[in-house]
């Protein structure tokens, strides 16, 4: 069989209710150079029976099975069996236009000295509805300073040359979320993020989306910003001040998430982190109120994140 041009990573993880339309949205592509690896993550609940039924025997769908090691590792174990020149993303709850992968042929030829192209999503309700979205970002290439200012890149709306991802060293497996952002940070010291100026697909939302905003993940979310200034080499792309502003929002914000959830023990800490950066009104005001109310703090079993 000849090497693809795009290969597509799909890791699966209890997804048996929407793997069928994910695979489904790659078969049905108007272009038909890739091959599909679905990597099943250590599923319980048929995801990879169902992924199988879903591929109908297509020989450029290949299926791989592995103890539940996190998205980062099964895009990792979907990477090192990829044999095409670019690299595409797919959830498995998530599906694409049928023109996604046109649509980053057509940039390549268009741009052929570039390296990492991006669209964006548009939003797939639970009653089936779609929230149109704008593009963030899709009237001019960026770098790693948007980027570490906003989120605006998402695996079914990227698409790089598999070069990146070795001279970076791949997904961080440390990391069971956040680790998306993460390694597009790092990519960004590498090249630019050049937009497609459309929309690739529909990100599903539903009940167990693991990147729904909680305490924890926000603090993640600022660690990864934080060791990327600090031992990632990101200070030569962001300004101190920029840094100093966006940690103190992110670590207010796990704050306040924390604060919700009662745990605030951790509010405390996170807020104590944002203060040490910026000091603002909202965030004085809520670290006294989390002081009066620690005795009563819960416990959400889970450390803070920190990386190092």
């Amino acid at each position: 069989m000849s090497e693809p041009t795009f290969s597509v990573i799909m890791p699966v993880y209890n997804h048996a209710a929407y793997v069928g339309e994910a695979v489904g949205s790659v078969r049905g592509q108007s272009l038909a150079d890739w091959e599909l690896i679905i990597v099943d993550d250590g599923s319980t609940d048929g995801s990879a029976e169902v992924a199988a039924e879903a591929a109908g025997g297509d020989e450029r769908i290949s299926l791989l099975r592995q103890a539940n090691a996190g998205p980062a590792g099964a895009r990792n174990a979907g990477v090192a069996r990829a044999r095409g020149e670019w690299l595409a993303f797919l959830d498995s709850d998530d599906v694409w236009y049928p023109d996604a992968l046109a649509g980053y042929a057509q940039a390549i030829a268009a741009h052929p000295d570039e390296r990492f192209f991006h669209g964006y999503r548009h939003r797939l309700g639970a009653d089936g509805t779609v929230t149109e979205l704008a593009g963030q970002f899709q009237d001019a290439p960026t770098g790693p300073a948007e980027l570490f200012d906003r989120m605006f890149l998402s695996h079914l709306c990227v698409c790089y040359r598999r070069e990146l991802l070795d001279a970076v060293g791949g997904y961080d497996e440390s990391l069971r979320s956040c680790e998306d952002y993460e390694l597009y940070l790092r990519i960004g010291l590498r090249t630019r993020f050049v937009p497609l100026g459309r929309a690739t697909g529909l990100r599903r939302r539903h009940g167990t989306n693991i990147s729904r905003q909680t305490g924890h993940s926000r603090y993640l979310e600022a660690e990864v910003l934080r060791r990327f200034v600090a031992r990632q080499g990101g200070s030569e792309a962001v300004g101190p001040e920029q840094v100093r502003r966006r940690l103190a929002r992110l670590y207010y914000a796990a704050g306040r998430q924390y604060f919700k959830a009662r745990c605030f023990a951790k509010s405390a800490r996170a807020l104590s982190e944002s203060l040490r950066r910026r000091r603002s009104a909202k965030a004085v005001g809520l670290r006294m109120l989390v002081a009066l109310l620690k005795p009563l703090s819960r416990d959400d079993g889970r450390e803070l994140p920190r990386l190092e």
